[in-house]
């Protein structure tokens, strides 16, 4: 395995400055969405100790008015990568794994966080005394995966590929997380040589990775994983969506094909407005947004070539979002069992 990353020197607008960092990683298709994240973090946090970093493969591609803001924009190159299984993603969804390597000089912690997160209040300070209070040792911490939940709460009869795949993790006691938002701890992950075998477990395990990346950390590294309060990535779904204002998380993360930016539906459209504002003012005509529902999407990229199939189907996709949208609203007995699991030590809400 030949795989390398390097920051291009000559191509960061500016230089780290505090002890530990929030950190983006993506490519230029998702480079407007991490400045999105970025600019709601300064507004909610204008005294932040932390330092702001989105590393992409293209700095030439962030817009110059954003160059004299608080973010480190930081350009990287990766290779090797290629043979990797990545799905739907692109190959940069493994590019946060490099990042303890390129920051080993300037950070401690690197809050690693997707580009489809958003939000919600302050969590900057809150975060770091956690850290500070896990295993010294601990090179990565996570939230439970929304999997997790489901498999305490969907039917049996209905959820045998989420039992069958979280089964070779519960055999050895460990909890399936989500890579969305990721604690790195710098030395210890350099110690613990974590990148090697994250890669190593991806490379020689890439058919059974189910999630690509988000597997191969957790097949790696399994039970070393330190865990993260679900609050910290509270995944969007039908089970969670209308819980989001009891609990009111310090993150949400639009998991999934959900993305306020493009999808409208009960899950997404209050978030919606939001997107729409920041890019008419900020990216103008250069990136237009089309947000559409589910069966509008459809009409516009059908499934099936099959005419009377596709027809079909995405009739069942109408009638899926319009029972997303009553789902959404849980029955009482629903409600609390998805509560009383929320509080179970698996997602330590009440940390």
């Amino acid at each position: 395995m030949n795989t390398s990353c390097s920051i291009k020197k000559l191509k960061e607008t500016k230089k780290s400055y505090f002890d530990d960092a929030i950190v983006f990683s993506v490519d230029t298709n998702y480079l407007p969405f991490a400045i999105f994240v970025a600019n709601q973090i300064i507004e909610l946090e204008p005294n932040l100790s932390l330092d702001i970093c989105i590393c992409t493969t293209d700095i030439k591609a962030v817009p110059k008015k954003f160059y004299d803001s608080k973010i480190r924009f930081v350009e990287i190159e990766v290779n090797g990568l290629d043979n990797l299984p990545c799905g739907r993603l692109s190959a940069s969804a493994y590019h946060r794994l490099f990042l303890p390597d390129l920051f080993a000089e300037d950070y401690r912690y690197l809050i690693y966080l997707d580009a489809d997160t958003f939000i919600l209040k302050p969590f900057t300070e809150d975060l770091i005394s956690y850290l500070n209070k896990l295993d010294p040792c601990f090179s990565i911490a996570a939230a439970a995966d929304i999997c997790e939940l489901q498999h305490k709460l969907v039917a049996k009869s209905h959820r045998k590929k989420i039992n069958k795949y979280l089964e070779q993790y519960h055999q050895c006691d460990h909890i399936y997380r989500n890579s969305g938002v990721l604690a790195l701890n710098v030395k210890s992950f350099l110690k613990n040589n974590t990148l090697d075998r994250v890669i190593h477990y991806a490379f020689n395990k890439a058919k059974e990775l189910r999630c690509h990346d988000q597997s191969a950390i957790n097949g790696a590294l399994n039970t070393e994983i330190a865990l993260l309060p679900f609050t910290y990535n509270w995944q969007v779904h039908k089970l969670t969506f209308s819980l989001i204002n009891d609990y009111n998380p310090y993150i949400i993360h639009f998991i999934g094909e959900n993305k306020p930016w493009n999808t409208m539906n009960t899950l997404t459209r209050e978030y919606t407005s939001s997107y729409d504002i920041f890019f008419k003012n900020n990216f103008f005509a250069s990136y237009n947004l089309e947000i559409l529902t589910p069966y509008q999407k459809r009409s516009k990229n059908p499934k099936y070539p099959n005419i009377i199939r596709e027809t079909i189907s995405k009739q069942n996709e109408k009638f899926k979002n319009i029972l997303t949208r009553d789902r959404s609203k849980l029955s009482l007995n629903k409600r609390k069992k998805v509560i009383d699991a929320l509080n179970s030590q698996q997602f330590i809400i009440n940390n």
